[in-house]
């Protein structure tokens, strides 16, 4: 049996496969990655412009929702969950203890784990994050009907399996 390759190890790229995107039909402005790329700086901005308001960014927000949820007790979740080096999430994580809104505890089982939790500033704090970040989504499907949004969220989700199933899910 194969040994299963590291976390993040380099491995070779998957077969080629035939598809729609061929040298002769690629525009990487009409490319599905460019448009998404683009569509997310420009959802990160427009949270950015609504939670400056409240003194938070859209990437301060990905980090509390985490949080919020359970999904991500450690800093070292974090990190592999969003893609964030150690020193940059440290420095998040400090920003937002400063500003109250979460606290970093050793856990009982393994004193070199630290784990993440809201207090309860930053439960108060998270509805009205969250308010903004539902605000900012129905503007960017204005227009769309509920089952375009579904089948679109369905397509975005057969995308990111596609690409787990072909370079790995800690992709």
């Amino acid at each position: 049996m194969a040994a299963k390759p590291k976390a993040g190890a380099l491995r070779a790229p998957p077969a080629p496969i035939p598809g729609y995107y061929t040298p002769e039909t690629y525009s990487a402005d009409d490319s599905v990655g460019f448009l998404i790329a683009a569509l997310r700086t420009r959802i990160f901005k427009a949270i950015d412009i609504e939670m400056s308001k409240l003194g938070f960014t859209a990437a301060q927000w990905t980090i509390l929702r985490f949080v919020a949820a359970g999904e991500t007790p450690t800093a070292a979740d974090l990190c592999r969950r969003l893609n964030y080096d150690t020193g940059s999430m440290t420095r998040m994580l400090t920003r937002l203890e400063r500003k109250g809104v979460i606290a970093r505890e050793p856990s009982s089982e393994d004193r070199r784990i630290v784990r993440l939790r809201l207090t309860p500033a930053g439960r108060k704090l998270y509805p009205k994050l969250r308010d903004i970040v539902i605000r900012v989504l129905n503007h960017l499907t204005a227009g769309m009907s509920a089952d375009e949004i579904q089948a679109l969220g369905e397509q975005l989700k057969q995308m990111r399996a596609n690409l787990e199933a072909a370079y790995g899910a800690d992709l």
